[in-house]
């Protein structure tokens, strides 16, 4: 029997039996819970980083955010099992730190899925060169919108920087988190308004 794959409603479920609250609507929890989950989402990233074999540093090498830099530690080994765990539990962390702001991941995820697919590259797929917006959400080819007797199509290439991540598309958009929490917020409403 294969069991669903649920993983908010399975640190629902967690959370509830460990007496750790659950909000019902968005909402920023207090500020010690707050503490909690960020130590929590701290701890389990740190754990996977040394998962890959690798270290962090202060102040030193290409940092990630701040002064603080990851590189891989001469003395640290890889461990797939500790791979594979740290992954997991980085996403206990989260879906707990989600619960308990009452966030539904699912049209967040997907917002975010969208905005992630938008930093690839529209190409025209004749002579490559990179498209633009045109008015609305089409895209056109830049300088004639009849490029080609018009029997172009758009193809999606990755730009990346020289340490491998991506670069964003000029035709990037990005995450509106807050019109997916106030969709949450409308959605919840008549619930905390029955009770």
């Amino acid at each position: 029997m294969n069991k669903p794959y649920q993983p908010q409603h399975d640190i629902v479920t967690l959370m509830k039996q460990f007496e750790q609250e659950v909000k019902e609507s968005p909402e920023l929890p207090d500020a010690a819970t707050r503490l909690l989950r960020a130590r929590l989402v701290f701890e389990e990233a740190l754990e996977f980083v040394r998962a890959c074999g690798c270290t962090v540093k202060s102040g030193a090498g290409a940092s990630v955010i701040d002064e603080i830099a990851v590189e891989l530690d001469a003395d640290g080994a890889p461990d797939l099992v500790e791979y594979v765990d740290g992954c997991i539990d980085q996403l206990v962390v989260t879906y707990g730190a989600l619960n308990a702001a009452g966030i539904e991941a699912q049209s967040a995820w997907d917002e975010v899925q969208r905005s992630n697919m938008s930093k690839a590259w529209p190409h025209c797929s004749v002579c490559d060169a990179v498209l633009e917006r045109g008015s609305g959400s089409d895209l056109v080819h830049p300088g004639d919108s009849y490029a080609h007797g018009g029997s172009w199509q758009t193809i999606l290439k990755v730009h990346k920087r020289e340490d491998g991540k991506f670069i964003k598309a000029p035709t990037y958009s990005p995450a509106n988190i807050r019109q997916v929490i106030e969709e949450q917020l409308e959605a919840t409403r008549p619930l905390i308004a029955a009770r």
